[in-house]
């Protein structure tokens, strides 16, 4: 039963990646972005790692692909700036692709050729006697330290991307003025009742 539930979250892992790059609209190609997370995430569930699968779901699924539907709708991309120009893109897709498999290639051949490892004797547990989260609190805070607040500052400067996209003003549009709504007098705004 798990080889066949593998099976099937690989394969829909697959179709929603394909879904993801090949949908002209940003919107549903979002909704396939998040399919394809819930799939890997499933498909680490099923490996045994806990940790990962949830931080799929709660930072990918749950913050960032919020944020780039926030984007996507705030910035009105037409379909037709879209479709008119993904084939000038192809060569270089089909460049990067054909590296990514030699890659892949060369990673499969090393394993298998220098260790002799076979990977289903390989398992995360077994290399201590600690947990999947305690493993990785112990890596992610010692030793990769500076990396992991590095790309806390990367989300914080997203972060602040998203707002500054926000604040543009316009003709038009009405925004709330706090200073102005403080500094008012109070016997002009408030009614008096007799």
């Amino acid at each position: 039963m798990e080889s066949v539930l593998v099976l099937v979250w690989s394969i829909g892992a697959l179709y929603s990646a394909s879904k993801v790059i090949s949908s002209t609209n940003p919107v549903i190609s979002v909704f396939w972005l998040v399919i394809a997370f819930t799939n890997a995430s499933l498909l680490l569930l099923m490996l045994g790692i806990e940790f990962l699968p949830m931080l799929f779901l709660i930072v990918y699924v749950g913050a960032i692909l919020i944020l780039f539907l926030f984007v996507v709708m705030l910035l009105n991309i037409k379909l037709v700036e879209l479709t008119e120009n993904t084939t000038r893109y192809l060569p270089i897709a089909v460049i990067i692709g054909l590296i990514f498999l030699y890659e892949i290639y060369l990673v499969f051949t090393s394993i298998r050729l220098d260790s002799g490892v076979i990977w289903e004797e390989v398992s995360f547990t077994s290399v201590l006697k600690l947990s999947n989260i305690e493993q990785l609190g112990g890596i992610l805070y010692t030793d990769y330290w500076l990396y992991f607040l590095v790309s806390s500052l990367v989300l914080f400067v997203g972060m602040i991307g998203a707002i500054t996209l926000c604040l543009y003003h316009e003709e038009g549009v009405k925004r709330q003025d706090l200073f102005a709504q403080v500094s008012t007098d109070s016997s002009k705004t408030l009614s008096k009742f007799h």
